[in-house]
């Protein structure tokens, strides 16, 4: 599998799957986009999307390109790909590194968030599931992991029962798209996060997470910051009651909370507004200035750079996109 030393943790799996890209290939340069203009780059090739039926906790992408080359846009989720077609062959740049592999038809290929891939077939069909890191960090806290601890490798070309039979599922929930089929599909995607994190990522060996704070402390100091932002007071939050709620120093809940979540408590905060935002512009016909009001933000400008920050599209590009 992968040979370098961040990736050790990985070689159990077939050593075929993976290997560092050649020098012929290191030219190619990745345009890093949203995912959400995957339907705009190739919207021939889009089968069927769940973005027209609601789903929450996943995306999924039936796609199916003629091409021998196709691009994908790096993403702010993690992608899950199923190949439903012919054998193609994928590499990934996340960063500075490049990964290349086969993936047979049947196999699943994991692409962390932040990575753009090329694939490359006579025809690709794929099934393309894409989870949002805070989603998967949350499952994680249901089960006590240290979600700090979460590291994410490409893992292309191999077999995985479970993840091919959730897909399956939620492939065949996206062809019924009903109300039904959304909350199963949303119930699906929480052992999706589970799996990831359980057997590809760097939890994958860890039982319970050590340091940060104390699980029932950290569940009690989630709850009152979604809490706050439930407001419609603006969303503010103020951190340091929350500190003195758990019974914590301002210092120690910061840097604790910093070491369980794998992120600060203020921007667990604006991805949050950011989560509140999007379901207000999806839901209600409220103007975006007031709908950056409501989730926190002080100007409207404010909230359009953190929106296109985190969800890689302006507030009214993403309403338009519904």
């Amino acid at each position: 599998m992968l040979q370098s030393a961040t990736a050790a943790n990985y070689q159990s799996l077939a050593a075929r799957c993976v290997k560092p890209i050649s020098d012929s290939v290191s030219h190619i340069q990745f345009e890093k986009r949203s995912v959400s203009d995957l339907s705009l780059l190739y919207p021939e090739s889009v089968l069927k999307s769940s973005d027209a039926i609601g789903w929450q906790n996943v995306r999924a992408i039936h796609f199916c390109h003629s091409a021998k080359e196709v691009t994908i846009p790096a993403s702010d989720d993690h992608c899950m790909m199923l190949n439903l077609g012919a054998s193609c062959f994928a590499y990934v740049q996340p960063g500075k590194r490049r990964f290349e592999g086969e993936i047979r038809s049947g196999e699943v290929a994991i692409i962390p968030a932040g990575s753009a891939w090329t694939c490359r077939s006579e025809g690709a069909e794929l099934l393309l599931l894409y989870l949002r890191p805070l989603f998967v960090r949350s499952a994680v806290r249901e089960v006590n992991f240290a979600a700090h601890e979460i590291d994410l490798t490409p893992q292309i070309g191999f077999r995985d029962k479970h993840i091919s039979h959730v897909a399956m599922s939620l492939l065949h929930e996206l062809n019924e798209a009903n109300v039904v089929g959304r909350l199963y599909a949303d119930s699906l995607a929480t052992g999706l996060a589970i799996q990831l994190v359980r057997r590809y990522s760097s939890l994958k060996d860890v039982h319970i997470g050590h340091g940060g704070m104390a699980p029932h402390k950290l569940r009690r100091a989630v709850a009152l910051i979604d809490h706050h932002l439930s407001d419609e007071e603006e969303g503010r939050v103020a951190l340091r009651a929350v500190a003195q709620d758990v019974h914590m120093s301002y210092f120690h809940f910061s840097r604790a909370f910093k070491q369980s979540m794998g992120m600060t408590a203020t921007n667990y905060i604006a991805e949050r507004r950011i989560e509140r935002a999007k379901k207000m512009l999806e839901e209600t016909e409220l103007p975006i200035s007031e709908i950056a009001l409501r989730s926190g933000f002080s100007s409207q400008s404010h909230f359009t750079t953190a929106f296109r920050r985190l969800a890689g599209a302006t507030p009214k590009a993403f309403r338009a996109a519904l």
